[in-house]
């Protein structure tokens, strides 16, 4: 135990709850003071916040010491409280719940710290100042989008949080690989990043945003990257470049995620991929560095629609290729022996990699493993992903989306041809 593990487990758990919710009420207290200060009528600052997030945690531990009713009394009086303040503010001409909302808000933190919830309330504190602090950005939001923009994200909240949740998690198909809410979690997946490819074409910097979009797709599926991405480029042929960059930009992910789980289960494998690896991540990395170059001449481009808000025929047809490559994956493990080792690495590559990459380098720290054979076979499962990818965008996208993935996928297949043949020299 540390001295600072030793001092706080010397504070009494009140004056711990007590200051918390006190750091609570002076947190949304701020950002009300500075977002009302000029408003002469406005009901709570800093003072006011604290004092209820304060009132809520004593009412709390004064009820865990006497009757619940006790509770039930200090929220009833509160809640009438407000509402009579809110009531004198509608005759003056003041409209409007925020800042009510959020005293009664602190209040029940306030109450949630007596009984011990503190991690919950501080998750509910970085919620509400986000939403509080975004009021001038979230309107202007609000007076941009169209009728059919509010209707996709309806939509899509439906789809998210309604019809995903009562899908059924029954296994089904060989091995049980399959099941419903699985695959609607890759529709939802598919649809968010289609979504927020289109709010960022909208309101953001096409191409800064494409690139940032690519970054994040890319640590979940570079595959669906690849895939979203080329179809978005039909919609919008004069972003093909951006697009083509960020279909590569999410892939190079890959590299840097496979070295790190090699060198978790296996440190001489992971000395085996560094520099192909490495030079496959910088070359992958050349058409993003092309397009920031000539960012600038290309936001002065015409202006074009941003295409579908919800594209969810690509979602279907995303999750219809899942369900093909997953089906063929356990159909080779059945027909490909241990003979063909290394055709075996390549395939299951297709789908995925960091399957491939942990089962591999932990059979290469075993004694009868082999970490150079076990190089060879990862970079194989590597090289077919990066094609798979490749073929995805060139058949998914427009023409003018070939170039760029045919020079990002290109070179990093260039690397690591070059260095496999090295190695069988």
């Amino acid at each position: 135990m540390t001295w600072l593990e030793s001092i706080y487990a010397a504070i009494p758990p009140f004056f711990i709850h007590l200051l918390v919710s006190a750091g609570i009420g002076l947190i949304i207290g701020l950002e009300r003071e500075f977002n009302t200060h000029e408003d002469p009528s406005h009901i709570g600052g800093i003072r006011t916040f604290t004092l209820v997030a304060v009132l809520g945690n004593v009412a709390g531990w004064i009820a865990s010491y006497t009757h619940p009713a006790v509770l039930a009394a200090i929220v009833g009086g509160f809640v009438l409280l407000v509402g009579l303040v809110y009531y004198i503010q509608t005759q003056h001409g003041k409209i409007g719940l925020t800042t009510e909302a959020a005293l009664l808000l602190t209040f029940l933190l306030g109450i949630a710290n007596a009984k011990g919830l503190i991690q919950e309330s501080i998750a509910v504190v970085v919620l509400m100042t986000t939403i509080l602090s975004l009021k001038s950005r979230l309107h202007q939001f609000v007076r941009q989008i169209t009728e059919d923009e509010l209707f996709a994200f309806l939509k899509f909240i439906i789809l998210a949080l309604l019809i995903l949740p009562m899908l059924p998690t029954t296994p089904f198909g060989p091995d049980g690989l399959l099941n419903a809410r699985d695959l609607g979690y890759i529709a939802v997946l598919v649809l968010s990043l289609s979504f927020a490819g289109y709010l960022l074409l909208k309101f953001g910097s096409p191409h800064r945003g494409i690139l940032l979009t690519a970054v994040i797709g890319g640590l979940f599926s570079s595959t669906m990257i690849a895939w979203v991405f080329s179809a978005k480029s039909k919609e919008r042929k004069d972003l093909a470049g951006p697009y083509g960059a960020g279909i590569v930009l999410a892939s190079s992910i890959m590299f840097i995620r496979v070295f790190v789980w090699v060198s978790i289960f296996s440190f001489d494998v992971a000395r085996e991929l560094l520099l192909p690896l490495l030079f496959m991540l910088a070359t992958s990395l050349i058409p993003t560095w092309q397009v920031i170059k000539s960012h600038q001449k290309a936001d002065n481009a015409p202006a074009l629609s941003p295409g579908n808000p919800l594209d969810i025929k690509n979602a279907v047809f995303f999750v219809l290729l899942y369900i093909v490559i997953t089906l063929s994956m356990a159909a080779s493990r059945q027909w490909l022996n241990q003979t063909l080792i290394y055709v075996s690495g390549a395939v299951a590559g297709i789908a995925d990699i960091d399957a491939i990459t942990i089962s591999t380098a932990k059979w290469a720290a075993t004694p009868a493993g082999n970490a150079h054979e076990a190089g060879i076979i990862i970079l194989l499962a590597v090289m077919s992903n990066s094609i798979f990818k490749w073929l995805v965008s060139v058949l998914n996208g427009p023409a003018a989306l070939r170039k760029p993935v045919g020079i990002g996928f290109g070179l990093v297949l260039a690397v690591g041809l070059g260095w496999l043949i090295y190695q069988w020299l």
